[in-house]
């Protein structure tokens, strides 16, 4: 099982050399969940993403989670939940270089230098609530379907000084360091997400093949995200799962980049 998830993993790392417009990364968590009374579940979840080609710690993320059977029909093929959760980001944002298009020298040779801004590293807090159903339709013992409706509401906290340069020119023409902290406000997003998923448990060995997509819209900004997920769970047991998926995320959000994602979960039913 190891020199396969090795394999796996290295596989999709390679890949990535003929993908360098998109960052590449890799996620880790741990999960659990328990039955607190009939019909309802308690979810957890601990994770950690990584960035800029997997250089970089993205985030750390807490998250928990109730869910609700709502209605099940006699022959349990069709079951349908209202889930409520709430999640809390430490997110790592890279420093930045903006270059100043309307502000350049040319140089004797005809190119151009231009003016520009340095900002700094930084971490910026934020947290999730999420509201939403789930319907699920599964026809025998090998294949399940789902379908996810999700509104989320982000809070971005507010973050202060932080660390900025701008370079710009003297009066003879030569770039000189201007220290210019600036800060992010507090900002608010909303979104409805949407999530088709299917599972095929393969007959004889603990496996089920797993995929999804997912749409995301943003509410009261503008947002379109996509997420195509694949992968595939090894069920250690009755209780113990292991999770390993690749995931590409699509989006005109200025807060996330396009990216591949090799993640990793481990989850236990207590």
């Amino acid at each position: 099982m190891i020199k396969r998830l090795s394999l796996l993993f290295c596989i999709i790392a390679i890949s990535q050399s003929g993908m360098a417009q998109d960052d590449f990364g890799y996620d880790l968590s741990i999960a659990g969940e328990t039955i607190i009374a009939k019909g309802l579940k308690f979810e957890f979840e601990g994770s950690m993403r990584t960035q800029d080609d997997a250089e970089r710690i993205d985030r750390f993320v807490v998250g928990a989670g109730l869910s609700y059977r709502l209605y099940q029909s006699s022959d349990k093929k069709i079951t349908l939940k209202a889930n409520a959760g709430f999640d809390y980001l430490w997110t790592y944002n890279l420093a930045e270089t903006e270059i100043k298009e309307d502000n350049f020298i040319t140089e004797a040779d005809g190119t151009r230098t231009y003016a520009y801004n340095e900002t700094d590293s930084y971490w910026r807090n934020r947290h999730r609530t999420s509201v939403g159903l789930s319907l699920s339709y599964d026809p025998n013992k090998r294949w399940s379907f789902g379908l996810k409706e999700i509104v989320q509401y982000s809070h971005f906290c507010k973050v202060d000084s932080i660390g900025r340069n701008k370079w710009r020119f003297n009066d003879d023409d030569e770039l000189y360091s201007k220290p210019d902290p600036t800060s992010k406000g507090h900002k608010d997003q909303t979104v409805l997400r949407s999530r088709l998923s299917a599972s095929y448990d393969i007959k004889g060995f603990p496996i089920d093949i797993v995929a999804s997509i997912e749409y995301g819209c943003g509410l009261n900004y503008k947002a379109n995200k996509w997420k195509f997920m694949g992968g595939y769970d090894y069920k250690i047991n009755k209780n113990n799962k292991l999770t390993v998926f690749y995931r590409y995320t699509t989006e005109d959000d200025d807060d996330e980049v396009n990216g591949h994602l090799v993640g990793l979960s481990y989850k236990v039913d207590f």
